[in-house]
């Protein structure tokens, strides 16, 4: 998965040596990662059969500026839902790399025109506002949060097939747990273990951007 990130920015060859050139923003695109629940390839299967309804069950993440955001219920410092943790559900992977969870698609969504220092203190914000307490497998869940991640980037919302679910959930939910990040494939083991605070998983104190 990788460590921490730094980035240094690109300083160019100017006359005299003391002058660093001043490189124009370009946008940065914006890509939503679509997963398949889990590993064990059940949720696969349903998502075919749901597909042509228009819906499914999936995790997801935003990637941007080499990083993908997304949100889980499980606690960072032990990778276990401790009922008594009150950080962040946010975290990060590698692009199409989230453990615990099989890749499906990506959509592009656009581009931002977001500085990466900007992008990493809207995400800093954001993992104040959505701490893995609040995960809620109907109204705040990891779809909604790469939603909200996606409108405050300036490309809108994701698309309505990703978390549609969602609306029908409750009946589901009586019957199975199919909570996104807090699922169980068997052996016990929860799907999103990959969410928590790792080297392999940096947050944004742990991005560097020069």
């Amino acid at each position: 998965m990788g460590t921490a990130c730094t980035r240094c920015a690109r300083q160019d060859d100017v006359v005299g040596g003391n002058v660093q050139a001043m490189v124009a923003h370009v946008p940065e695109p914006v890509v939503l990662h679509v997963y398949n629940i889990g590993s064990s390839g059940a949720w696969t299967a349903v998502n075919k059969l749901l597909q042509p309804l228009g819906t499914g069950v999936f995790h997801c993440g935003v990637e941007v500026y080499g990083w993908e955001w997304s949100y889980s219920f499980i606690c960072p410092s032990t990778g276990t839902g401790n009922t008594e943790f009150t950080g962040t559900g946010v975290f990060c992977c590698r692009p199409m790399c989230c453990e615990g969870h099989s890749y499906a698609m990506s959509v592009p969504m656009g581009k931002t025109a977001l500085s990466e220092d900007e992008a990493l203190k809207l995400i800093h914000m954001l993992e104040k506002e959505w701490p893995f307490m609040d995960y809620d497998i109907l109204k705040h869940n990891c779809c909604h949060f790469c939603g909200e991640l996606c409108t405050r980037l300036g490309v809108g919302s994701v698309p309505h097939w990703v978390s549609n679910m969602a609306d029908a959930g409750a009946a589901m939910e009586a019957t199975a747990d199919i909570g996104c990040c807090r699922l169980q494939e068997p052996g016990g083991n929860c799907c999103c273990d990959g969410g928590a605070k790792s080297a392999a998983n940096p947050r944004t104190q742990d991005i560097v951007v020069d």
